[in-house]
């Protein structure tokens, strides 16, 4: 088994906003991993967080995601473990800033990325790609490059979703549901 989840963090706006924006309500149940189909927890960095159990959630399309970012900044990062594809985005203002994307059905070593890039994208860089370099390169049976958008999601929000939250509650997580007022209509990034 492996992840197949989506993620955003946000810095600069009210937790509630953010929910409120989201169409997502808090439902008082804590959980110390992430297991609801969607959960938020308060980072120790001060980032907020919403987690989504799937891959290419609606919550970190392009759309959700610049209208989410009017006035403060997101980073979202996805995960796909079967087929090896990680991406990260820091939107601001309404704005797509940059990316980084690893899709390894391209190649071990491709990685698309476009923007301003944070200055702790070179070393990480550096550094994972040294380490598929000294375990065989493309021929190697791990895929280093997949952790370079992971790792700079991490510099910059502190969290990562295979690690736990340092400095967090023991269940940091809480599970979230849909604000849509009657039961048929649902909001519009909800699916599943």
């Amino acid at each position: 088994m492996g992840f197949a989840i989506s993620w955003l963090a946000v810095s600069g706006k009210d937790p509630q906003q953010v929910l409120q924006e989201l169409q997502l309500h808090r439902t008082g149940e804590t959980e110390e991993f992430p297991e609801s189909p969607v959960s938020a927890a308060q980072l120790p960095t001060g980032w907020f967080l919403v987690f989504a159990n799937r891959f290419a959630s609606p919550l970190v399309a392009d759309r959700s995601l610049q209208q989410l970012s009017a006035g403060c900044t997101v980073i979202s990062c996805q995960v796909e473990e079967h087929v090896m594809f990680s991406s990260v985005m820091c939107y601001a203002n309404g704005k797509n800033n940059w990316h980084v994307t690893h899709d390894a059905q391209e190649g071990i070593y491709h990685l698309s990325v476009s923007g301003d890039l944070p200055p702790q994208f070179n070393d990480i860089y550096a550094s994972l790609k040294q380490e598929q370099d000294d375990s065989g390169g493309d021929k190697s049976d791990v895929d280093y490059i997949h952790d370079v958008p992971v790792s700079l999601a991490k510099v910059i929000t502190s969290f990562r979703h295979d690690q736990d939250i340092q400095g967090g509650p023991p269940e940091p997580f809480e599970a979230l549901a849909s604000s849509s007022s009657p039961a048929s209509a649902k909001p519009w990034w909800k699916i599943w």
